[in-house]
């Protein structure tokens, strides 16, 4: 069986939901993945996710779309107890939306370690996780390959000692590669066993060490193909979920062109195991 599609609402952050439902269904995709919606990342607080969640629900099922993941800004890890409790109630509050809709994922960052070690910033995110998975209920919590967990070793070094069974990986297949020069096999070995959820897109290094966000066959060179196989051979069978940060990087390709490109390449790679 194929693999689904999804994308990241960070492609379209000017569209309204009417719009993000309509597109979705124009170009093919069989989910979405909220991140923002016009701007407001907390979309708990919007009346689409609040007082208004059932008529958005129904959209979303009169379309034949679900909602594959809420793309949270909490995090993992923080040095600020006060932080961490910010991020919990991030978490709580997603879970209700997640509840309502029917989503199974909350992603969570990483979270930058600020000068605390290894072995301590492990202590505090197991806490932490266990945490957010009493809060999250049913809802599962991924935590995304993001911040100082890029080097997945460290996620495994975590994830070995997690026992919730409502907490996985979000392996942002793009991340690893580009920003810790881990080769798929090496990522996949690391955390492949915990992987649930996917976020994924085509770049190309810069000279300053960066990486810009390149269209399907415009000259990337992230192997997802190798990434994908890896991940269905062993078992995956979530979404593969775009995420093209339309939202943070204005000069990148729009939701018109980037979406509708990025359909029959995902299409190819979700099929491999067809």
């Amino acid at each position: 069986m194929a693999l689904k599609i999804s994308f990241t609402t960070l492609a379209c952050p000017d569209w309204d939901l009417d719009t993000i439902i309509a597109r979705a269904v124009e170009y093919g995709y069989d989910a979405v993945d909220f991140r923002m919606l016009q701007g407001q990342m907390a979309i708990y607080e919007l009346p689409e996710f609040s007082s208004r969640i059932e008529q958005t629900k129904g959209k979303l099922s009169d379309a034949g779309l679900v909602v594959s993941g809420i793309s949270s800004s909490a995090r993992m890890f923080a040095s600020s107890a006060d932080k961490r409790a910010e991020h919990l109630e991030i978490v709580r509050r997603q879970a209700e939306v997640c509840d309502a809709l029917g989503v199974g994922y909350i992603r969570v960052f990483g979270g930058k370690m600020e000068g605390t070690g290894l072995d301590e910033a492990i202590s505090i995110s197991l806490d932490t996780l266990s945490e957010m998975s009493a809060a999250a209920g049913s809802v599962n919590i991924a935590v995304e390959t993001h911040d100082d967990w890029v080097h997945t070793s460290r996620l495994a070094k975590l994830f070995d000692k997690v026992s919730a069974d409502n907490v996985f990986i979000l392996w942002d297949l793009h991340h690893p590669f580009r920003l810790a020069g881990e080769s798929p096999r090496q990522t996949y070995d690391n955390i492949g066993r915990f992987t649930r959820y996917t976020h994924l897109k085509d770049s190309k290094a810069t000279s300053d060490g960066s990486f810009v966000s390149m269209l399907p066959g415009e000259g990337g060179d992230v192997p997802l193909d190798k990434m994908v196989e890896l991940l269905i051979a062993g078992g995956y069978e979530g979404y593969l979920t775009l995420e093209w940060e339309k939202h943070w990087h204005r000069d990148i390709a729009a939701p018109e062109v980037a979406l509708p490109a990025y359909v029959p390449f995902m299409r190819k790679l979700a099929e491999r195991g067809a």
